[in-house]
């Protein structure tokens, strides 16, 4: 009975977490995406560094729900969340992580991966990463 159970460090509990909030993703989640998540997002959590950072990250996403509701604040903090997973030794400015493509694309993707939507366009973002700038070119 016991033989068989995958032990686990004393007191480590970010497997069970992370498992949870798959779990709660993939009941709202695009079927169709599954393998990108599990490529581009899950796959994460082998890596030791990355772990709090995709914990915060899908934690983020799983609150969907907040994307009707306020979509400005939760596609913001959606931005920073994406930012310290993918730039854990927060190299980039959040200047410098607006005007990174890549960054962007991820970010277009998670929105696909985990919504099926599209995302909101650069300059909406800007506009709600970086308050009071005025245009999307004033940085």
């Amino acid at each position: 009975m016991g033989f068989f159970r995958k032990k686990r460090p004393p007191g480590d509990t970010s497997d069970v977490r992370l498992d949870l909030l798959i779990k709660k993703i993939e009941k709202f989640a695009p079927k169709r995406y599954r393998s990108e998540r599990e490529m581009y997002y899950y796959n994460y959590r082998i890596l030791g560094q990355y772990v709090e950072p995709l914990i915060a990250l899908l934690e983020r996403i799983s609150e969907f729900k907040r994307l009707r509701e306020e979509e400005a604040v939760f596609s913001r903090e959606l931005f920073f969340c994406l930012k310290d997973f993918y730039d854990l030794k927060d190299k980039l400015s959040i200047q410098q992580a607006l005007e990174d493509n890549n960054l962007y694309r991820r970010y277009v993707d998670l929105f696909m991966f985990f919504y099926g939507k599209a995302a909101p366009e650069i300059s909406e973002l800007r506009r709600w990463v970086l308050p009071g700038t005025g245009s999307p070119d004033s940085f």
